[in-house]
């Protein structure tokens, strides 16, 4: 019964590819422990890491699978409003089962970096997860969540005056790293409004549709991969989200007029090289400047000298005893422009 486990933090943990639907007549937050999982809401499929938080409301047809290579440890308690008699207004009673009615079920998303993930790994790592303390902190957490809906019902011509606001304040707080990863559905869901409604918003403000604005992300990041001349270009397009380089190369081609291998051409710098001198005088790094305290790397070029004292002559007053002379038996050519010595006959 979900009454058993209302507001009582309890541990599951699904076997690799085993699944878990959360009970459809009360709120469930649930927190994945430990491993990898997914959550599966609809044709939607959302990847779930260590420390994330999935808070989903009645009826929600959510099911959260485990990885087919490990285990999913899970942590979740239910929240069952009939038993929160006295605690809720009538008002805020009636609109909890209007909740319960709706089509579209309410299903919340937080990374495990998000204020309520983090408040939640808190709660999780207290010693009595039953005390008075725990369950209050616990009910606290998902009114935190629950609030946005109540007050999404509290007049839609208010509501509508306000949530152009609402959604810059919703977009000012992420980065462009967030923005690249989120989808329509959860922001809707989040900002209580249609994802029609959400891509007229996001149209105005950006004057594109958020996968456009998610495709330009991506390839500014690939860019700033390519200029790593060690990177391999199948490995930047993987790790912006493309499995498929000719579809990388396709869009990357489009977006900038090049491929991304001539875009590494055109605009990564040449090796430095010094012309003119010592033909064998490249900029070498100076072995002194590197160091766990060296922000650059010194370069020092090689200098032909300004005099050039031969093997064997050690100067004026120089001593030849014990010391070999390495020129003996070897011919000595006359520098250029000097006048050459006749033997005589």
């Amino acid at each position: 019964m979900a009454t058993e486990t209302h507001l009582n933090l309890t541990e599951l943990i699904l076997p690799p590819a085993g699944e878990w639907m959360p009970d459809g007549g009360c709120w469930t937050a649930v927190r994945v422990a430990d491993g990898l999982g997914y959550c599966l809401h609809g044709s939607l499929a959302r990847e779930l890491k260590a420390g994330d938080t999935v808070i989903t409301g009645p009826n929600p047809d959510v099911t959260l699978r485990a990885s087919q290579l490990d285990e999913l440890r899970l942590e979740f308690f239910r929240v069952v409003p009939q038993c929160l008699n006295g605690l809720i207004t009538v008002m805020e009673w009636r609109q909890f089962e209007r909740v319960s009615t709706e089509a579209a079920p309410r299903v919340f998303h937080y990374a495990a970096n998000e204020a309520l993930a983090l408040k939640f790994a808190r709660l999780a790592a207290l010693p009595d997860r039953e005390s008075l303390v725990v369950r209050t902190s616990l009910l606290q957490l998902w009114a935190s969540c629950a609030e946005g809906v109540l007050l999404s019902r509290g007049g839609s011509v208010v509501r509508k005056k306000n949530l152009e606001a609402t959604f810059r304040r919703f977009i000012s707080k992420i980065s462009e790293q967030e923005l690249a990863a989120l989808s329509m559905a959860n922001v809707a869901a989040q900002l209580n409004c249609s994802e029609r409604h959400l891509s007229r918003l996001f149209r105005l403000e950006f004057g594109m549709s958020l996968q456009k604005k998610q495709t330009e992300l991506s390839l500014q990041r690939a860019c700033h991969l390519l200029s790593d001349p060690n990177a391999k270009i199948r490995s930047v397009a993987y790790d912006i989200g493309y499995r498929h380089i000719s579809l990388f190369n396709s869009l990357f081609k489009k977006r900038f007029g090049l491929t991304p291998k001539e875009w590494r051409r055109q605009n990564l710098p040449a090796p430095t090289v010094v012309h003119g001198g010592n033909p064998r005088a490249h900029c070498w790094p100076d072995r002194h400047a590197i160091g766990p305290n060296a922000d650059t790397v010194s370069e020092e070029v090689a200098e032909p000298p300004d005099t050039v004292t031969p093997l064997g002559n050690h100067g004026a007053g120089g001593s030849k005893k014990n010391k070999p002379d390495l020129l003996a038996g070897s011919k000595v050519y006359p520098a250029e422009g000097a006048p050459v010595a006749q033997k005589p006959n």
